[in-house]
């Protein structure tokens, strides 16, 4: 454990990293719910499902939080807090169907804006925790204009900035939403059987993902034939 006067000294460190680059952490969470957005449109259009059967949602990780995770590793050094927290920006993409979710990773791979780090993919749907979390996990470099004061002028400057992006099935992200409401609910003597029963819940609910994918073919079906009968409509055919 660190001593207090290396503690103060890290804790104001982080809230000054905060204090000063806050608002260009916001702009980059806000460009990366855009990419992510126009990357999951071009997804659904490309497979003919519905566009709301990919959402996206981004955050941004608070000082408190931070702080938190600061406390949790035992207050080791850092220079930038990305050193201790690589999610200091985190995008969250949730799929109706499990197999979208392979499909809207390697559409991410493929953008020239989000550069994926190599070696960070985490595949836990295919190879799940002990808990039973399901989920793919990436980091990427997000790009950027930067404001940066060159001789009292300021200049705009391509940029770089990491972010954690996870990519999960609707089922899979209700089971991870309810086990993170209650985990820390759980008295600690009674976790071992905690966890093997949040697994068996995850375990049948992966079942029910695989289930679920004969609606996605319906729904591209359906989908499929609506378009076709705009088309019919609009050349009168």
């Amino acid at each position: 454990m660190a001593d207090q006067g290396k503690k103060d000294f890290l804790i104001q460190r982080a809230i000054r990293f905060f204090s000063r680059y806050g608002a260009e952490l916001e702009t980059v969470r806000q460009l990366l719910e855009v990419r992510l957005n126009q990357l999951c449109l071009a997804y659904t259009l490309n497979q003919g499902i519905p566009r709301e059967s990919v959402h996206v949602s981004t955050r941004t990780k608070t000082l408190a939080s931070f702080l938190g995770k600061l406390e949790k590793k035992g207050y080791p050094t850092f220079y930038y807090p990305t050193e201790i927290a690589m999610d200091l920006i985190g995008g969250r993409i949730v799929c109706w169907f499990v197999d979208d979710c392979y499909g809207i990773f390697d559409i991410i791979k493929s953008s020239k804006h989000i550069e994926l780090v190599p070696g960070s993919e985490q595949d836990y749907i295919t190879t799940p925790k002990s808990t039973g979390y399901r989920s793919i996990h990436l980091l990427a470099n997000m790009k950027y204009d930067r404001i940066r004061n060159d001789n009292e002028k300021r200049v705009v400057v391509d940029d770089k900035m990491i972010v954690e992006i996870q990519i999960r099935s609707k089922l899979q992200d209700a089971w991870a939403e309810f086990t993170h409401e209650v985990h820390y609910k759980v008295p600690e003597r009674f976790e071992p059987d905690y966890e093997v029963l949040v697994s068996e819940i995850a375990n049948r609910l992966s079942s029910e993902d695989k289930s679920a994918l004969a609606i996605r073919n319906i729904l591209k079906k359906k989908t499929e034939e609506k378009r076709h009968e705009g088309l019919r409509d609009e050349f009168g055919k």
